[in-house]
């Protein structure tokens, strides 16, 4: 976090720079949770949209022109509808933003963790998307620079089309995600049997939730669970497993992650590992390596249709 003294010498050079970013216009009307005046989403006034956020209603541009999208999904949301960000976060793990997305010429401001707040003034953004769950005292600061859209915490398709509707473009993430839920339903028709998430980590391999964006387009595929992975709650992932404990997470087919693009390295080095060739996909080669930045990282449109193109792949195969 920054300190007190540095955000406000920060702050005070963006008042004398004049960024037309007055503070009073920028942060939200409700950032302590109020209502403000129940304006409802994409409700256009005097050129300005009310948009509900986890810290209230905040009017954001009717047509944002530089937009800091900060954390995988808000960068994926923002290049699937054609924006492109004058500055980002780099990616879980990694020192740039995510390699699927093929965003290297964006400007970084961001770690996973910590927004850097001067390097996100001098981007001179009218808009900020942000992850859920950032910390109040992060979404003050990041609110005292350009309105900030937090969404609410929800399922992933939630949080993909709240960034949506901050940019303008609500019906396009929408009927983006509704189509790829089809494709997938496509792909399993006539298949049976179960299918997991994997993440193998060093420490031990973890078994993503089936709530986050895999888990649901592999239900919508039609593929049954297993009991660890529904059982997790609001948690992400489990803790990671023992070779001894590692049928808990046995399927029909996994499909094997780790925090990079390196899945089948991860799934090369899962197989060499007895506990996992006992495992039912691996008897019957159905397990695959997948890209974890798309997999176990992002949760936008261009994250979920490369996700379904890997469900059709395997689910292609006898």
């Amino acid at each position: 976090m920054f300190g007190t003294r540095f955000t406000k010498a920060v702050l005070g050079a963006a008042v004398v720079g004049t960024l037309s970013l007055g503070l009073a216009a920028c942060s939200s009307s409700g950032s302590d949770g109020s209502k403000g005046d129940g304006a409802s989403s994409s409700a256009a006034k005097g050129g300005k949209r009310s948009i509900e956020t986890a810290f209230g209603t905040v009017e954001v541009p009717a047509e944002a022109k530089r937009v800091v999208a900060l954390g995988d999904t808000a960068l994926d949301t923002a290049i699937s509808v054609g924006v492109t960000p004058v500055g980002t976060s780099s990616s879980r793990g990694g020192t740039t933003a995510p390699a699927y997305l093929k965003a290297d010429g964006i400007p970084l401001v961001a770690t996973v963790k910590e927004p850097n707040i001067e390097a996100i003034l001098k981007a001179t953004p009218d808009l900020i998307l942000a992850s859920s769950g950032i910390e109040k005292s992060q979404y003050d600061q990041l609110a005292a620079v350009a309105p900030t859209v937090v969404p609410k915490a929800g399922n992933w398709r939630e949080v993909a089309t709240a960034h949506g509707d901050a940019l303008g473009h609500k019906d396009d993430v929408t009927g983006k995600l509704d189509a790829l839920d089809k494709r997938a339903a496509k792909a399993g028709e006539g298949k049976t049997g179960s299918a997991v998430v994997m993440r193998w980590m060093p420490n031990g391999p973890i078994v993503m939730n089936t709530t986050n964006m895999p888990g649901d387009l592999l239900k919508k595929a039609g593929a049954g669970t297993v009991p660890i992975a529904d059982e997790l709650g609001k948690q992400p992932h489990s803790d990671p497993l023992s070779m001894e404990n590692l049928n808990r997470a046995d399927a029909d087919r996994i499909f094997v992650a780790t925090l990079n693009a390196e899945g089948e390295k991860a799934l090369e080095t899962a197989r060499h590992q007895p506990a996992f060739m006992r495992l039912k996909a691996a008897v019957t080669d159905h397990a695959v390596g997948v890209d974890g930045q798309v997999w176990s990282s992002s949760s936008g449109p261009i994250a979920a249709e490369k996700v379904v193109a890997d469900i059709e792949k395997a689910f292609a195969t006898p």
